[in-house]
């Protein structure tokens, strides 16, 4: 019998409240006529030390160690832990999957990764895994395995691309299998109380009781769990890793069935769909709705086009049971989006918007500041277009949250960053700035390559003056009186006191005050004498047009490592 032993990649400082999905398709995907005995060992919600790995590993004994990887910020960790597991373990095969291979060419030449899966997991693991039977987990003549389809190995000393495998679209497509996966690691992160952590974390300026009275009665002390109606997304955004082809729907009837068991076995009042876009494909969603509609569930979506929606099917969704809807919002300066390639206008996002608040669906707009073409400017607008829809009622949620752009391999700013020379042209100089975005926040300027004509000093206010200039407007809609009144956050409390001042000082005195509180008053000094000693040249402003087709006119010349593998970085 074949033993193998599953983990999982810690995705941030704290343990994800996402199921590992990957994980469980790989346990149902796998061929059964190989005999394997399948272990899991969850590492991002244990964060065990080297000694308790260490350990697991000893006690289960496994022929194959596959790894799940879906994050590649978290590549640091991964080549800690695959040169751990070689130094101890030597004999054991190491396979990784997920969007981190993206990067199988420096897996394989800076870690002791033996293999990695490109696509979906099957059938090329199944491939693999008797490959490896056959060769008693000895592979040590890689071009035994170059006829499989869908890996990335060593030939000679340089990464090779097998080519693309038909994949298991079935397979792919899975459900998160919680009766499965529980017999190997606990499920509270997955399964939890509607008013626990989902919102709670997301929630964080809000009242939840507000959110709660959305929830049908019945269901306020019931678990949510998570739902994949489809897979894969219509957009090409260039700041997105695009890993899988296309866009596929899930069999309603059986999206149904499964809903209906974590009814009954999980005590499921509310249920997310998780993936990238809900909602695109208008018969499947129409199916859908009318099983809500009678089911007593209420229900949300994680990522919705502002395009699929209107008042018709926001009003359909909400008597449906929707009561939480997040759209790919990023920016609402149209020169942005255009750089973002979003395909949509600013008015598209703000009907949206408008539509969720005025039917009592919650709506967290999410942006995506610091993209290059990205201006002061820029950011007014995106505040003066937010501003507009402020709810009329001051019991609608209204929150937002803003992320610095983060390049990430197999995304056309990646590889923008790269041919401009943000990001150096040495195989050692890309695994450098890739180890650098291991557990940063997205929020945190550590991590951030400037796509702006500012110093980058000058960029820890923005988010800070988007939020603040936001509250100052709901302030200046609602009044101090009803403010004060309902909305009892610290951010607002600042808001409150922020909003006397005239906004020029405002401006003038948080974007100096952050700048010394990050960096300290020497660098502030720094910023304005080099602002007002050098010619700044004006290297992003006028960027206005999609970044995929600027990286098309620049440059490129491939290392030897990356010949092979190339294609992954470009995206789909």
């Amino acid at each position: 019998m074949t033993k193998i032993l599953l983990l999982n990649i810690p995705s941030g400082p704290f343990p994800s409240d996402y199921p590992p999905v990957a994980i469980s398709r790989v346990f149902e995907g796998i061929d059964p006529s190989l005999n394997c005995d399948i272990s899991f060992f969850n590492l991002d919600y244990y964060r065990p030390s080297e000694e308790e790995i260490k350990n697991r590993i000893q006690t289960y004994s496994p022929q194959i160690i596959g790894i799940s990887a879906i994050l590649t910020p978290a590549y640091a960790y991964v080549k800690e832990l695959s040169n751990f597991i070689r130094k101890n373990f030597p004999k054991v095969v190491q396979v990784l999957g997920g969007q981190m291979a993206v990067i199988s060419n420096i897996i394989l030449l800076k870690t002791k990764i033996d293999f990695c899966v490109v696509g979906e997991s099957e059938p090329i693991f199944s491939n693999l895994i008797r490959r490896l039977q056959e060769d008693t987990f000895k592979p040590k003549n890689m071009e035994n395995y170059t006829d499989i389809k869908g890996l990335v190995l060593l030939k000679g000393n340089n990464p090779y691309f097998t080519g693309y495998e038909k994949e298991d679209f079935h397979n792919g497509m899975r459900q998160f299998n919680y009766k499965l996966i529980s017999r190997f690691t606990s499920l509270e992160n997955y399964i939890h109380k509607i008013d626990g952590q989902y919102f709670e974390v997301r929630l964080i300026n809000s009242d939840m009781s507000d959110f709660l009275n959305l929830i049908y009665q019945n269901n306020r002390n019931k678990n949510m769990a998570t739902v994949f109606a489809s897979k894969g997304c219509v957009n090409k955004c260039s700041f997105c890793h695009r890993f899988f082809k296309g866009y596929r729907v899930n069999v309603v009837d059986e999206v149904i069935d499964y809903i209906e068991n974590m009814k009954k076995d999980l005590n499921v009042g509310m249920v997310m769909f998780a993936e990238e876009n809900f909602g695109t494909h208008i018969r499947a969603t129409s199916k859908l709705m009318e099983y809500f509609k009678t089911s007593g569930l209420n229900w949300g979506a994680g990522a919705v086009r502002v395009k699929t929606v209107n008042e018709q099917i926001i009003k359909e969704w909400q008597e449906a049971g929707c009561v939480h809807i997040n759209f790919g919002i990023e920016s609402l300066s149209q020169k942005m989006l255009d750089v973002m390639e979003k395909r949509s206008t600013v008015e598209e996002t703000l009907n949206a918007i408008r539509l969720c608040y005025k039917h009592g669906v919650v709506t967290i707009p999410g942006l995506v500041i610091g993209m290059p073409g990205e201006t002061e400017e820029t950011l007014e607008e995106t505040i003066h277009n937010l501003a507009s829809v402020i709810p009329d009622d001051i019991k609608v949620t209204f929150e937002i949250y803003i992320n610095y752009v983060q390049a990430i391999p197999g995304t056309p700013i990646y590889e923008y960053a790269r041919r401009i020379g943000l990001i150096g042209p040495t195989l050692e100089d890309e695994e450098k700035y890739i180890e650098s975005l291991y557990d940063v926040d997205a929020n945190d300027l550590r991590h951030f390559l400037n796509f702006t004509d500012y110093e980058k000093e000058e960029l820890v206010y923005w988010k800070y003056y988007i939020t603040l200039e936001l509250i100052a407007a709901y302030i200046k809609k609602h009044g101090y009186i009803k403010v004060f009144k309902y909305k009892k956050t610290r951010v607002y409390r600042i808001g409150l006191i922020y909003k006397l001042l005239p906004r020029n000082i405002r401006k003038f005195l948080l974007k100096n005050l952050m700048i010394v509180k990050y960096f300290g008053i020497g660098k502030l000094i720094h910023v304005y004498k080099k602002k007002n000693l050098s010619q700044n040249t004006k290297k992003f402003k006028d960027v206005n047009r999609s970044i995929r087709k600027i990286i098309q006119e620049l440059p490129v010349t491939l290392r030897e490592d990356e010949v092979s593998t190339a294609i992954f970085k470009r995206g789909h």
